[in-house]
């Protein structure tokens, strides 16, 4: 393995994933679709910033989207 792709651990940060994320699950379940779609993406096409943000903002919106398209919902 080479070193240059050695992720550093920023403990500061994994610890307000953590409260965050467990404020997540204790609000909407751990199954819920959002709070899988953060973890599974986490390390994968997420950052650390970016799971922090979008769980912040599930926490206090109740979701990670800004709005959601109904396809039933056609003029």
């Amino acid at each position: 393995m080479r070193s240059d792709n050695i992720i550093p651990l920023h403990k500061g940060i994994r610890a307000e994933i953590e409260l965050e994320m467990a404020r997540a699950v204790a609000r909407f379940g751990e199954y819920h679709i959002e709070i899988m779609g953060i973890a599974g993406s986490w390390g994968d096409t997420m950052d650390d910033n970016e799971v922090l943000a979008a769980l912040r903002r599930l926490n206090k919106a109740g979701s990670i989207f800004e709005y959601i398209t109904d396809p039933t919902d056609r003029e």
